[in-house]
């Protein structure tokens, strides 16, 4: 059950929050929503920098600094970061993605002065910190962690799936942990460049959800952050190119696994476009447990498969729609063409009124529950204040949802789930030959 915080009474919508948005004069954004519920504080601190920011030569190099951002400042010394706030009773994290890499924290209330110091300092003096000490230790970590990552069984799958699923020069074709000879050829004049590119108050998004009242927490914000320099605007970030005929076809890796995995690709739309509100119910139609059409025809019924998923994931220049089945001794071949048959077994049923609103609560409730902790609330507002210009933009996504038809859904279908547009990854154990015929292995460097 969802805590009634004040903010949801007063608004009287499941889905609002009462937040409001500040500008600094540096032109760092501040969204400030109060909870006094509890006695913590959850800071979110978004950047506008990614794997698809990175230049050739850089790549991994937006991961690189969520750990650089950790290794001391001005005014931090090294790994007080981490000691400092875990002293005060709070704990942080962050991560990288293709769009953004975001900081996050909670805290007691108490605290709030010292994580806005720390947060304003490595945002704009952590040049202090950028030695070749603390640059050679972090390579070693994130080279590491890469080697870990694929050493785990399905660990290389997700970036075998950005290499093969989008054109070359698209800025999401290339993998956000980066390549071992970018990550090992890092140099201290690469990184400050990197950090002077990308991390600055413009394009920089902070919101505040907890215990605090407004005008002193915005106080306290421009405290901190107001001598932080402003260098400008952003560069331009990188945009999508066009997505042909050569994104298409079979792929392979082999892995240290048991089972047989297959991935179906088809690439769709960016977040926030038209067309995302169906396929997203799409995907809940065809897979989301018991009572949906792949689920119940692979694993429930007839137990062919012991996995199936299906999602649309929309970014901000792209999206795909991805279904991956799961079998343990079939060969893939035989499985996908058991997921063909189903696909085209929906083409001619429409999803039914009562799958359609299956589908439609499924999402409210995932995102009800977004918000019900203060770290995911604090996101929400981040992304939806810059992705819409609106921190409240849930109630008008869902609005979005809630129109959809059994006629929407059975469009995007047929525009976008064809065969000509689809790129199969294959995930067999090491020696097996169970992987679609023709494929080609994929190559991660």
């Amino acid at each position: 059950m969802l805590i009634a915080w004040t903010a949801l009474a007063l608004a009287n919508d499941p889905f609002a929050v009462e937040a409001s948005v500040h500008t600094l004069d540096n032109g760092l954004t501040v969204v400030l929503s109060e909870d006094h519920n509890t006695d913590n504080i959850a800071l979110h601190l978004h950047y506008d920098v990614g794997a698809r920011d990175e230049k050739p030569g850089e790549y991994g190099c937006a991961h690189l600094f969520e750990h650089l951002m950790f290794e001391g400042s001005a005014n931090v010394p090294t790994n007080a970061f981490d000691e400092w706030l875990t002293a005060a009773g709070g704990w942080n994290n962050a991560f990288t993605s293709e769009d953004e890499t975001a900081y996050h924290e909670t805290f007691p209330s108490g605290a709030l002065d010292l994580a806005l110091m720390m947060e304003s300092d490595r945002m704009g003096f952590l040049e202090a910190g950028l030695d070749l000490e603390n640059l050679q230790n972090q390579q070693k970590v994130v080279l590491q962690e890469r080697a870990e990552g694929y050493a785990e069984p399905r660990g290389r799958n997700w970036d075998a799936l950005a290499l093969v699923g989008w054109p070359k020069g698209h800025p999401y074709q290339h993998t956000v942990i980066g390549t071992v000879a970018d990550i090992e050829g890092y140099t201290i004049d690469g990184v400050v460049d990197f950090w002077k590119r990308h991390y600055r108050p413009r394009g920089a998004v902070l919101a505040l959800v907890g215990n605090f009242e407004t005008a002193a927490a915005l106080e306290r914000v421009e405290h901190w952050f107001s001598d932080v320099p402003d260098p400008g605007p952003p560069e331009e970030r990188a945009k999508a190119v066009p997505i042909g005929p050569e994104v298409r076809g079979d792929h392979y890796i082999t892995d240290r696994v048991e089972d047989r995995t297959v991935y179906l690709v088809w690439p769709t739309v960016e977040g926030g476009h038209a067309d995302e509100p169906a396929l997203s119910l799409l995907a809940s139609i065809l897979s989301g447990g018991r009572g949906t059409r792949l689920d119940d025809a692979l694993q429930y019924d007839h137990s062919v498969a012991s996995g199936v998923g299906a999602f649309q994931s929309g970014s901000e220049v792209g999206g795909q729609f991805v279904i991956v089945a799961i079998a343990d001794d079939m060969a893939l071949p035989k499985l996908k063409a058991k997921v063909d048959k189903q696909l085209a077994k929906f083409g001619k049923l429409p999803p039914t009124s009562a799958e359609l609103d299956r589908a439609k609560k499924s999402v409210r409730a995932g995102w009800l529950y977004e918000i019900e902790g203060l770290e995911n609330r604090a996101e929400v507002l981040v992304d939806c204040q810059r992705l819409h210009g609106d921190p409240n933009c849930r109630a008008a996504r869902y609005a979005e949802v809630e129109a959809v038809t059994s006629d929407d859904v059975m469009r995007v279908f047929r525009e976008y789930l064809v065969p000509e547009k689809l790129v199969t990854l294959s995930v067999v154990p090491e020696g097996d030959t169970g992987m679609i015929a023709g494929a080609v292995e994929v190559e991660i460097r």
